[in-house]
C-alpha cells in the first residue's frame, strides 16, 4: 500500500470560515449547525479540492456530513446528465443509504442538484426511472447499482467523485468485489474518498489499485468511541433476563436493545408489548416498508425502545438514544464498538448495559477488556429489584399490554405497508411464548443457533453460517436464528432475505453459479458482472 500523505490535527472550526457555497451555509444554519466537527475540518479542504481522501474516525464523529458538504459543494449549479451522476456514494446497507440520502437532500436541493436512493428492497423500476432522468448524486448499496448499470439505466462515465462508506463493513458482507467492478467502470483518477475503521487486507488492496496519492486523515482510534460512555456490565440469573431487560426498556428516555438473532429480536419486542413497554423491532427479513416505518416511529419518538439485530449497529444515526442494551453480548471488539456508538454520538453522553449471562461474564471481560473500557459490574443480578437496576432508571413496566408499535403507519414512511397481516400481542401468542420458554428451560443463547432451525432469515445451520456457502450468495437478514450478521450468509438460487440468493443488504439479485470470466467496463460504462460468482 502507498504511503497516503498525513495532515496534521485539525481543531473544531466555524463552517463559514470555510470555502463553502452561502447556499450550503444557510442549510447549515437552518439545521443549527455552527461548528465543524474534528473529521469534517480535517477532510473538508482536500475533499473540496478535489483530492483523494482515505479517513479513519470514530462513528457518530460527522463522516457523512463531511463527504455531504464536499460533493454537494462541488456540484454546485452543475448540469444533470440522463443516466449519468456526477457523484456516487456506495454503502453496506439499506438503511445507512436512506440515511445518507435524507443527509443529502436539503443541502443538494440548495445547490440546484439532486440525489438518488438506490438500494435493494424497494421498487427497481421507480429507481431506474429517476436515474434516467438525471440525478446528480447516487447513493446506491454495490448490488442495486449493477443491477441499474446492467439494465442501461445508470452509466458511470461521468462521474467525478465516488465515496465508500463503512468500508470495512463492505469486506465483512462480502461486497467488495462489487465495489471493485463499479470502481473499475469509473475514470481514473477522479476522485475517491474511503471511509474505513480499518485499512487492511481486502480494504487497502483496493486502496492500492484505485486511489492516487490519497491524503490520510485519522482523527480518533475506532476503540475510543467508546470511552466517553458509561459502560455497565451486569451478571445476570438466566430465570431474571427477561424482567432485567423489561425494567431497563421502561425506563425513561429513547432505548436502543440488540439481540444476536432475528427471533430473538422479535421475542424480545413483544415480551416488552405485553407488560406495557412499546417496542418494535427491527431485522433483515422485515420487508423494507416495514423497517423504514419502524425506523421513522423510533426517530420521531412515536415509541421508546427498539429492539434490533446487528443491522442496527453500523452507521444508523438515531438522535437522543441514551441508552444501549446488549440483551445478547457482543462477540468481538469492533461489533461491541458499533453497537455502543448508537449513543452518546456527537458528543451527547450515554450509556452502555451489557446483560452477561454466567457463562458469558469471560468472554464479556475479554471483550470490553479489547475496547479499552473499565465498567461498573453488579453481579448476582438475579431479579429486577437489583440495586443496579434502579441507579441505571429503571423502573416497573405498566403489566398490561400495548399495542404494537409496528403495526402503525407513520409519517415519512412508505405510502404502501403491508400492515394487515401484523397483529399486537395478545394472549395465546403470549401463552405460544411462555410453553416455548418452558420447552427452553433458560435463557441459554445455543437454544437459537441449533444446527437445522433457522429462524426468519436464517437459512439454518450453527451460528455464524447459515448454512453451507454452496452455489448461492449472501443474503441480507440481520442475524437469523440461524445466520449471523448483518448479512447472513445463505443457501443457492435466489430468494427471499436472509435465506437465498445474492443479496446486497436486501436487494434481490441471483447471482449465476459459474459462467465465463468477464470484469471491468461494459460499453456505456457500466460494471460487468463476473461469473462464477
Amino acid at each position: 500500500m502507498p504511503k497516503a500523505r498525513r495532515r496534521s490535527a485539525h481543531r473544531s472550526e466555524r463552517f463559514e470560515d470555510m470555502a463553502l457555497p452561502d447556499e450550503v451555509l444557510a442549510v447549515l444554519a437552518e439545521q443549527g449547525l455552527e461548528r465543524a466537527f474534528e473529521i469534517q475540518s480535517a477532510i473538508l479542504p482536500d475533499a473540496l479540492a478535489g483530492r483523494d481522501v482515505l479517513a479513519r474516525a470514530e462513528t457518530g464523529s460527522g463522516k457523512t456530513l463531511a463527504f455531504t458538504l464536499a460533493m454537494t459543494s462541488r456540484f454546485r449549479g452543475r448540469k444533470v446528465h440522463r443516466r449519468r451522476p456526477l457523484g456516487v456514494v456506495l454503502v453496506p446497507t439499506r438503511e445507512l443509504a436512506v440515511q445518507v440520502v435524507d443527509t443529502i437532500h436539503p443541502f443538494a436541493r440548495a445547490v440546484g442538484t439532486s440525489a438518488q436512493l438506490v438500494a435493494g428492497g424497494m421498487n427497481i423500476e421507480k429507481q431506474a426511472d429517476a436515474v434516467a432522468r438525471g440525478v446528480g448524486i447516487v447513493v446506491a448499496t454495490p448490488g442495486r447499482l449493477i443491477d441499474l448499470a446492467e439494465r442501461g439505466a445508470l452509466q458511470l462515465d461521468l462521474v467525478e467523485s465516488t465515496v465508500i462508506d463503512e468500508a470495512d463493513h463492505m469486506a465483512d458482507l462480502g461486497f467488495l468485489p462489487d465495489v471493485r467492478d463499479i470502481l473499475a467502470a469509473i475514470p481514473m483518477g477522479t476522485q475517491k474518498m474511503l471511509f474505513s475503521a480499518t485499512l487492511d487486507g481486502q480494504v487497502e488492496q483496493i486502496v492500492d489499485s484505485f486511489l492516487v496519492d490519497p491524503v490520510s486523515h485519522e482523527t480518533t482510534p475506532v476503540t475510543a468511541a467508546v470511552k466517553s460512555m458509561d459502560h455497565h456490565v451486569l451478571e445476570i440469573a438466566p430465570a431474571a433476563k427477561r424482567e432485567v431487560t423489561a425494567q431497563l426498556a421502561a425506563r425513561e428516555g429513547r432505548t436502543l436493545l440488540f439481540t444476536r438473532t432475528q427471533l430473538g429480536a422479535e421475542r424480545v419486542a413483544q415480551e416488552l408489548i405485553e407488560v406495557g413497554v412499546p417496542a418494535a423491532a427491527l431485522h433483515g427479513s422485515k420487508q423494507q416498508g416495514l423497517r423504514t416505518n419502524v425506523l421513522a416511529g423510533f426517530r420521531q419518538g412515536a415509541f421508546p425502545v427498539l429492539v434490533a439485530t446487528d443491522v442496527a449497529a453500523r452507521g444508523l444515526h438515531i438522535d437522543d438514544v441514551s441508552m444501549v442494551v446488549h440483551v445478547d453480548p457482543s462477540d468481538d471488539v469492533k461489533e461491541y464498538v458499533h453497537r455502543s456508538g448508537r449513543t452518546a454520538r456527537a458528543g451527547a453522553a450515554g450509556s452502555v448495559v451489557t446483560l452477561a449471562l454466567p457463562h458469558q461474564v469471560s468472554s464479556t471481560r475479554r471483550i470490553l477488556a479489547g475496547a479499552e473500557v473499565e465498567p461498573q459490574r453488579a453481579e448476582e443480578v438475579d431479579s429486577a429489584s437489583h440495586e443496579a437496576l434502579a441507579a441505571l432508571g429503571g423502573r416497573t413496566p405498566a403489566g398490561e399490554p400495548v399495542e404494537d408499535p409496528a403495526t402503525v403507519k407513520y409519517k415519512g414512511a412508505p405510502r404502501k405497508l403491508d400492515l394487515g397481516g401484523r397483529r399486537g400481542a395478545d394472549a395465546r401468542r403470549a401463552e405460544e411464548r411462555r410453553a416455548n420458554e418452558e420447552r427452553r428451560a433458560s435463557w441459554e443463547d445455543g437454544a437459537d443457533e441449533r444446527p437445522g432451525r433457522g429462524g426468519p432469515g436464517g437459512g439454518g445451520g450453527a451460528r455464524g453460517s447459515g448454512g453451507s456457502r454452496g452455489s448461492g450468495g449472501r443474503g441480507e437478514g440481520g442475524r437469523g436464528a440461524g445466520g449471523r450478521g448483518a448479512d447472513g450468509r445463505g443457501g443457492s438460487g435466489s430468494g427471499a432475505a436472509g435465506s437465498t440468493g445474492r443479496k446486497d443488504a436486501g436487494a434481490g439479485r441471483g447471482r449465476p453459479g459459474s459462467g465465463g470470466a468477464g470484469k471491468g467496463r461494459g460499453r456505456s460504462g457500466a460494471p460487468r458482472r463476473r461469473g462464477g460468482r
